[in-house]
């Protein structure tokens, strides 16, 4: 075919042109070409960000579950807030950043939310309005650490921080799978170390804690503040001082100074045991020993079991102390010192509600041998080396666990949602 012999001059002129139409295209495509890239990072960003969203709520609400086995106040939503609008810093460079925090008591459920607003191209015209996202997350806790040592007393009257428990030496307490509660400072210094399931103080926490300790935690009210404690009045027994042989007491109130030294061994029959000051000394090689039993003081002044001496008690199975091995009554505000090195079984709870515990000694074990025990105390002090053993097997005994304090074994937080 041939082509008209007019447009041979039209087909001349577009072969000289070529070039510059090659350039005029390229500057028509360029900046849809940029746009094109920028959205691309522009959206890659967003979805870093999206993502990063998702991964401050299921931290924060996995915190916030963790804090409401122990604490069921509105402080643990606040500080569930606090510590995912913490972790959203990095994105507020470029981000409005706003977070909330809910429980839902009836199911423990700790739901975390966390929306995020920029401004996009155009004024914000792609997308309108600029970028708007939101995360969200609940976890859900079934249990809490069993509350197994609590130190009551709280912060002074000024606010001035006292220490309830205090870990000195080179000595430790050791609570590996329950809760650790101080009312006031935890403070262990030294070469001392406690180790815990959880760790909390209302005041500060200081020293060797394993795990990290949450401080300014709220107060842990005393879980038998209600209790009635007063006992008969009549005595059964008068001052006893022995030194050697074996010596049998029944249940009731035995009055005047308790003093067991030497190799003697005073074995508690079942029941409740009131020892009615002035003072409960056992030391030397003794033995304080008996089962299904609770010792009570009263109107002491000292509480001492040092040396040697082996204390085996365990606590009562039924009764209003059922659950209890060892109390101080409302208006005995000294101490009770175990530096023996064998009172290695100390099944039940402790409750000096006014009074302190002092765990003294070298490289002795306090409770060790017991499947579990529970202090609750004004305050609580280790010393030297010792080391006081707070185990949770409460399932392992025949001896009760009295309300408040040793729910069933913790179980993990997990995201719902």
């Amino acid at each position: 075919m041939r082509l008209r012999p007019d447009l041979g001059p039209h087909l001349a002129r577009f072969r000289r042109c070529r070039g510059g139409t090659v350039v005029v295209l390229f500057g028509l495509l360029l900046p849809i070409l940029a746009m094109g890239a920028v959205g691309v990072a522009e959206v890659t960003e967003v979805m870093l960000a999206k993502a990063k969203l998702q991964s401050n709520v299921d931290a924060a609400a996995l915190q916030g579950a963790g804090e409401y086995g122990v604490d069921q106040s509105a402080a643990t939503a606040e500080r569930t807030r606090l510590y995912a609008d913490g972790s959203a810093a990095p994105l507020r460079l470029r981000w409005t950043i706003a977070s909330t925090a809910s429980i839902d008591a009836a199911s423990r459920a700790v739901t975390v939310r966390q929306t995020a607003h920029r401004a996009s191209f155009f004024g914000s015209l792609l997308p309108p309005g600029g970028w708007n996202l939101e995360a969200a997350a609940t976890a859900i806790r079934t249990a809490r650490k069993p509350l197994c040592v609590l130190g009551s007393q709280g912060a002074g009257p000024l606010g001035i921080g006292q220490d309830s428990i205090a870990v000195q030496g080179n000595s430790q307490i050791t609570a590996s799978d329950c809760l650790v509660q101080s009312n006031a400072n935890l403070t262990v210094s030294g070469g001392a170390t406690v180790w815990a399931g959880e760790a909390r103080a209302a005041g500060s926490a200081s020293g060797a804690i394993r795990p990290d300790a949450v401080t300014d935690a709220p107060p842990v009210t005393d879980p038998f503040t209600g209790m009635a404690i007063a006992g008969p009045l009549l005595c059964d027994s008068l001052s006893l001082s022995l030194g050697s042989g074996t010596f049998y007491l029944n249940p009731g109130v035995h009055c005047g100074t308790i003093s067991l030294l030497g190799n003697a061994t005073l074995v508690l029959a079942p029941g409740d045991h009131y020892f009615v000051g002035p003072g409960l000394s056992v030391g030397g090689q003794s033995t304080i020993t008996g089962s299904d039993v609770v010792v009570i003081l009263r109107g002491l002044l000292s509480a001492q079991i040092t040396g040697n001496a082996v204390l085996q008690l365990e606590g009562r199975k039924s009764g209003p102390y059922a659950g209890f091995v060892l109390i101080t009554d409302r208006s005995y505000f000294g101490d009770v010192e175990i530096s023996t090195s064998n009172a290695r079984r100390l099944l039940g709870t402790v409750y000096l509600p006014n009074a302190s515990l002092t765990v003294n000694g070298n490289n002795n074990r306090v409770a060790d041998q017991s499947p579990w025990t529970v202090v609750v105390a004004r305050t609580i002090r280790t010393m030297g080396s010792a080391n006081l053993f707070i185990n949770s097997n409460y399932g392992g005994s025949s001896v009760p666990v009295p309300a408040g304090v040793g729910p069933p074994k913790d179980q993990p937080v997990r995201l719902a949602q």
